[in-house]
């Protein structure tokens, strides 16, 4: 069943202003796009594609110049004040830098319960931190209550960014290039946490990268963007195995083989 589509979606941005006009660059030219419930679906594409304009605009930190954001059957597009709040409570997202993402002043509980008193909640708000923390691996909670963004490695930052996302219980997940700044055995335990979390919460998550290795791992089905346009989608491992678009083919091309041995003379 659909839970989000993108219909003919276009972002336009004025890149240089002067006394009469400016300068028009089309990030996204009418992309369209479907997202369905509990799927894990993945937007592929080389920098400057249009995939990070794509997710902040599915997140509304941007404005369509044209085009609709169906949410549960609602255009959402041009949602304001409390229909905004509500809508961003189904909607959260990971950014790729999880040092920036966080603030350097605040340790982990204070990250973690802002959201919740913000929306609310209305249970016992320490037991929720704890439990979220142990939802994203963070095991024991206590360890990491106290601790400050420069206090833990990359990837516990991100694991603490994605239990901030998920303490408004979110029905979409946008996780943008979550992995690109990890080392290796840190992006296998991200991409595995992802997939838990689609598995035990039931969210649906949307994967962006200019990884096709990583995709073809753990997405059910891919769009790829090229200079703003959906080039191709279906089937992650069909249009992985076997690509139409030309632009697909050269992205699976460049993609280095994580098994091939590195030779050294």
């Amino acid at each position: 069943m659909s839970l989000m589509e993108i219909q003919n979606l276009t972002k336009e941005f004025t890149v240089r202003k002067s006394l009469t006009k400016g300068d028009i660059v089309k990030a996204l030219d009418e992309v369209s796009l479907e997202l369905r419930e509990k799927e894990l679906l993945g937007i592929v594409g080389a920098s400057g594609s249009g995939k990070s304009t794509l997710a902040r605009l599915m997140v509304l930190l941007y404005r369509p110049t044209s085009g609709k954001i169906i949410f549960n059957n609602e255009d959402v597009s041009h949602h304001k004040g409390q229909k905004l709040k509500m809508y961003r409570k189904n909607i959260q997202m990971v950014f790729q830098d999880p040092y920036a993402s966080l603030d350097p002043f605040h340790n982990v509980e204070w990250h973690i319960k802002r959201p919740l008193l913000i929306n609310h909640y209305k249970g016992n708000v320490s037991d929720r931190v704890q439990e979220l923390l142990t939802q994203v691996k963070l095991d024991p909670p206590s360890q990491f209550l106290d601790k400050y963004p420069h206090q833990m490695s990359g990837g516990q930052r991100q694991r603490v960014y994605m239990a901030r996302a998920l303490a408004t219980e979110p029905k979409v997940l946008i996780a943008d290039e979550p992995v690109s700044m990890l080392d290796v055995s840190l992006r296998i335990e991200i991409l595995e946490l992802l997939l838990s979390l689609r598995e035990n919460l039931g969210i649906s998550i949307i994967y962006i990268t200019h990884d096709l290795n990583t995709v073809s791992m753990i997405t059910d089905r891919i769009y790829v963007l090229n200079k703003g346009k959906v080039v191709e989608s279906g089937n992650t491992k069909q249009v992985i195995e076997n690509p139409v678009d030309e632009y697909t083919r050269r992205l699976i091309k460049a993609a280095p083989d994580p098994y091939k041995k590195i030779e050294v003379d």
